[in-house]
């Protein structure tokens, strides 16, 4: 059985304001903020809803995540702002001929994307999107699919970083932190430190809350005054790629939560550790796995062919 590890960071160094009427404190609306990056819907590493997933790419992973999802969604749906932080799909895989994908078309990518976050937006919901990898959203096939997926929700794309501005805190999002998988700490302090010197530049308010994605691990840190750093999770497991670099390090499945009352940002942490014998299983798993080609996948791998050959 797996337990869902909830983290829950205070950022406090705002005080608390009091509001009275007749003697009586009013109390605020709270305001919930969904982040949600690095999906990589079309990867038999990643997520996507299994009714459009042929049986025999059901992935061990695949099976797991999905569940995750929808209990993720079921328990946070409704926020009043959904950030997304890009890497919602997984691309057309033009270096490795598409050979851990569920299926390489760029438009079937985002309409599984667009099905699986349907299940989060309420219908008040406000949509963000900033720009992911370029290897992963469609770059150099004149397309860019977090922007596709962000406006097919009728949501706005803020390009590749976006400033969020709410009650006392100020929140910046992007996809890239300036760090490495090996240590991600010292990128995201480094975020920090670049985020106050280029406000002090401009004369301007430093962000509060520093939000990215794309290294595939949670993590949070704060520093002397109080600005958060914050690395979101994601909703893919190791791919051949990733396992390169380590073999040791195991991505953090899950989002970040903000919740915003009476002056007080709380930020959760949502994880979802990955079981031991689905990660054991998932390691070659497109070599391990025979799969049988569908003839729209072939005429997909020619075209993958002619882009390659144009790349080179």
């Amino acid at each position: 059985m797996c337990v869902v590890s909830v983290s829950m960071l205070l950022y406090s160094n705002q005080k608390l304001q009091k509001y009275k009427y007749g003697g009586i404190r009013k109390q605020m609306k709270k305001t919930r903020i969904v982040v949600i990056s690095d999906m990589h819907v079309g990867s038999i590493y990643g997520l996507a809803p299994l009714d459009d997933v042929p049986q025999n790419k059901q992935s061990p992973f695949l099976l797991w995540v999905n569940e995750k999802w929808l209990e993720f969604c079921k328990k946070y749906n409704n926020p009043d702002y959904l950030l997304l932080a890009g890497d919602l799909t997984d691309g057309s895989g033009i270096k490795n001929l598409g050979v851990d994908a569920i299926c390489t078309n760029l438009d079937e990518q985002e309409f599984m994307a667009c099905k699986l976050l349907k299940f989060i937006i309420g219908s008040n919901t406000k949509i963000y999107g900033v720009n992911g990898s370029g290897y992963h959203c469609g770059q150099g096939q004149a397309t860019n699919l977090d922007r596709r997926i962000t406006e097919r929700l009728h949501g706005e794309f803020k390009g590749s970083v976006f400033v969020f501005d709410i009650g006392e805190e100020k929140i910046q999002v992007a996809h890239v932190a300036s760090s490495s998988m090996i240590n991600p700490l010292t990128g995201i302090l480094r975020e920090i430190r670049l985020s106050k010197e280029d406000a002090q530049k401009r004369k301007t308010k430093s962000p509060t809350i520093i939000v990215r994605g794309h290294l595939h691990r949670a993590l949070s840190v704060q520093d002397d005054a109080g600005v958060w750093g914050i690395l979101n999770g994601c909703w893919q497991t190791n791919t051949p790629f990733m396992l390169q670099h380590t073999a040791n390090i195991t991505p953090s499945i899950g989002a970040t939560i903000i919740d915003i009352e009476d002056g007080i940002a709380k930020v959760f942490r949502v994880d979802y550790p990955i079981p031991e014998d689905v990660r054991q299983a998932m390691f070659g798993y497109e070599q391990l796995k025979e799969r049988t080609m569908t003839l729209k996948e072939k005429k997909d791998r020619q075209e993958w062919l002619r882009l390659q050959r144009q790349l080179k």
